[in-house]
């Protein structure tokens, strides 16, 4: 239904109930106009109006003045419909997606390189164990660091060795370099924010 049809079909209902013209007020025209771009139900205003017509019936029977109807004073209640139909927003879906949230973080560092990593992780995680991926997440953490004051650094790497630990028998070197990585990404989202913690999978 295009605005226009909306205005003109409220403007008819109150017409009917009010006995006057067809024409609305300019800000009750406004407010109607708010409502369709709200998608606030035609049908959901009709029936306030209605409403209101019959509250307004039984006052003056009682002898009350008799009230001015106008949208005006049906806007709370609409008000509150359009606020319970809001819908909530959406979580983000998939891997790709949910990351692309998390690097839309206010004031980022190296946000194009975590755009990057996001938009590749499944593929990433996908193939050689995931290696590609906490390679790509460490690169753009080096990235991030650079583009913060060197005291930023540092405060990620007292993190980082305040949990090392020796190399335990048994373990190859390479395993026991990425499980480095692994923890200052890990230290570095709980120092800095860096990476948000959606990197972290």
């Amino acid at each position: 239904m295009t605005a226009r049809e909306y205005i003109e079909t409220i403007a008819q209902e109150l017409s009917s109930v009010r006995g006057r013209g067809l024409l609305l007020s300019p800000a009750d025209a406004q407010l109607a106009l708010s409502w369709h771009a709200r998608e606030v139900p035609l049908a959901a205003v009709i029936a306030q109006v209605r409403k209101a017509a019959r509250l307004r019936a039984r006052s003056t029977a009682r002898g009350a003045a008799e009230m001015m109807l106008s949208l005006q004073a049906l806007a709370p209640a609409l008000d509150r419909l359009g606020a319970r139909r809001r819908p909530a927003p959406r979580e983000p879906e998939g891997l790709c997606a949910q990351l692309r949230a998390a690097a839309r973080c206010p004031g980022l560092a190296a946000r194009a390189a975590w755009e990057s990593l996001a938009d590749r992780a499944e593929q990433l995680l996908a193939e050689d164990g995931g290696d590609g991926y906490w390679t790509l997440a460490v690169r753009a953490l080096k990235a991030a660091l650079r583009e913060l004051p060197r005291s930023a650094a540092l405060e990620a790497g007292s993190a980082l060795r305040s949990r090392i630990a020796p190399r335990p028998q048994g373990m190859t070197r390479r395993s026991y370099q990425r499980s480095l990585q692994l923890m200052l990404l890990s230290a570095s989202s709980e120092r800095l924010g860096l990476p948000p913690r959606a990197f972290l999978l």
